[in-house]
């Protein structure tokens, strides 16, 4: 949804649309669980801590390029800042693209949607070809000019053969917060509860190495998971299921989590030019969609599902 007015859409006003799509969940990085950073971990069971503004990366990023370019004001959880001047220090390099996953699906109810509102893009083009960064070897035709990365995992799915669709119809994948954890069996194929189309949830071995477990395929071994998965994986990201999203100041950019994979682009990071700087806020959402406002869902739904049983304040339902 393009052109949103900066001045005049708050990071507030995005929230309350998010109810539209489902209930807004705290971000992993804005709380923490059992004394641990949330996307550390922590113990599974541990009490949940939600951070106040200044101990979270917005604070960080809010002293990149004082008085040029500052977060929107927000005080709540939800809200996570992406951006490549986060801990900005030591000499400029490029990171390599992050790895391709889907939002938060290792949780029992795991996220339906989540949507980008972008702030600030890069404007240089200082390497070869205009673009932003140099494209590496091993590119694998990932974005270079700060760009998001999607896959289609509804079209990838509607691709196979009809029996090996229904075979994997029947696959259970078992997923945990951490290692020792038993886990819950969560279905490979998922169907949108609006529309009924059908699509590989997540169907990857390893999207977050040294952050969460490896996935196991019901009934396999380890090895024979990675393998499963990794077929899939390679089926997923052939080019005709892949879409690069050209992000732009003032979008609000959707995403269902049940049908596509993502992927950050490499990035110049530890920055010192303005030109060079990226920003956007993410904010997913659990649960069904609801035409009207206020949402209705169940509070023990919520206490159960949400970490803290985080509800948005009613001054953001009324802005």
């Amino acid at each position: 949804i393009a052109g949103q007015d900066l001045s005049r859409f708050s990071l507030a006003h995005m929230e309350r649309f998010a109810h539209h799509w489902g209930a807004p969940i705290p971000h992993p990085s804005n709380l923490m669980r059992g004394g641990k950073p949330g996307l550390e971990g922590g113990d599974s069971d541990g009490p949940i801590e939600l951070l106040p503004y200044e101990k979270r990366w917005a604070a960080d990023a809010d002293t990149a390029f004082p008085g040029k370019l500052q977060c929107l004001p927000h005080e709540s959880p939800t809200v996570l800042v992406v951006s490549n001047f986060i801990h900005t220090k030591g000499e400029e390099k490029v990171n390599a693209s992050g790895n391709w996953h889907t939002d938060i699906e290792y949780e029992p109810v795991p996220i339906y949607l989540s949507m980008f509102l972008v702030h600030n893009v890069p404007v240089a083009r200082n390497a070869s070809g205009g673009n932003w960064l140099e494209a590496p070897e091993d590119s694998n035709d990932m974005p270079l000019n700060g760009e998001t990365a999607f896959a289609d995992t509804a079209a990838a799915f509607a691709a196979l053969p009809a029996d090996e669709q229904a075979e994997l119809e029947r696959v259970q994948l078992r997923r945990r917060l951490n290692e020792g954890d038993e886990g819950w069996l969560a279905p490979l194929v998922r169907i949108d509860p609006r529309s009924g189309i059908k699509s590989l949830h997540s169907p990857l071995w390893n999207s977050r190495p040294n952050s969460r477990p490896d996935v196991e395929v019901d009934g396999m071994t380890m090895e024979e998971s990675k393998s499963f998965l990794g077929r899939l994986e390679a089926h997923v990201l052939q080019p005709q299921f892949r879409y690069k999203h050209v992000h732009r100041p003032g979008d609000v950019t959707i995403w269902n989590n049940f049908m596509t994979l993502h992927c950050s682009p490499a990035m110049k990071m530890n920055i010192s030019s303005i030109d060079d700087a990226r920003l956007l806020y993410r904010l997913s959402c659990k649960g069904k969609p609801a035409l009207s406002l206020p949402r209705l869902d169940d509070p023990e739904w919520l206490d159960a599902n949400i970490d803290d049983g985080y509800s948005t304040p009613q001054e953001i339902i009324d802005c």
